[in-house]
C-alpha cells in the first residue's frame, strides 16, 4: 500500500475511549483512532502527546484498519499539512475534549466542544480534523474540527465516496 501525506488511517480498538464512547452515542462507534500520514512510514496522531509514530508499527498492532484518500488533495494541501501538523506536536492528549464531546453527545449538540477552540486541546479526530480544516479547509461530515469524532471521520468516508479512494482495510 502505498501511503501519501493526507491519507487518513482509522484503527479500531476496543480502548477505554472507544467503550467510552459507545455509552454516549446513538449511531455505531467502531474507530476509535485516526492518524493522518505524514509521508510512506510516519503518521501524527494524538497520543499521550501531540506526536509522529511509525505507521507499520501501528497497523501491526490493529486488528482492523481503513485507509482512506481524499481525492482532490492538492500538492500545495499536502505541503500545508507538513508545516501545520508539526506545530503542535508535544501537546498533552487534551483530555478535556472528550468530557465535552460527551457533553455533546448527552444533549445532543456541538455546543460545547464548538466553544472549545484552542488549538492546543487535541485528541484522535479533532487533531486530524484541525489539519484538514487549517490546510485545505475540509470538514469532515460537515463538523467543524473541534466537535469532529472518529465516525464523523468515517461517516464523510461513506457518505462522500466521489470524495475518498480506499487505500486499505483489514
Amino acid at each position: 500500500m502505498e501511503l501519501r501525506t493526507g491519507d487518513i488511517i482509522l484503527t479500531c480498538k476496543n480502548s477505554l475511549i472507544v467503550k467510552f464512547m459507545r455509552l454516549f452515542q446513538k449511531d455505531p462507534v467502531h474507530w476509535g483512532h485516526v492518524l493522518v500520514v505524514k509521508d510512506s512510514t510516519t503518521a501524527w496522531e494524538a497520543h499521550w502527546t501531540l506526536r509522529e509514530t511509525n505507521i507499520q508499527k501501528v497497523l501491526d498492532k490493529e486488528r482492523e484498519f481503513l485507509v482512506m484518500r481524499m481525492n482532490n488533495l492538492t500538492k500545495a494541501n499536502r505541503e500545508a499539512m507538513k508545516k501545520i501538523a508539526p506545530k503542535l506536536l508535544g501537546y498533552p492528549y487534551g483530555v478535556w475534549r472528550i468530557v465535552l464531546q460527551a457533553l455533546d453527545h448527552i444533549f445532543n449538540t456541538n455546543w460545547f466542544t464548538k466553544r472549545a477552540d484552542c488549538k492546543y486541546i487535541q485528541v484522535y479526530s479533532s487533531y486530524a480534523a484541525w489539519i484538514y480544516y487549517v490546510a485545505c479547509k475540509y470538514k469532515f461530515n460537515d463538523v467543524n474540527w473541534q466537535s469532529c469524532e472518529p465516525d464523523d471521520v468515517e461517516d464523510d468516508f461513506i457518505l462522500y465516496k466521489d470524495r475518498w479512494t480506499l487505500i486499505g482495510r483489514r
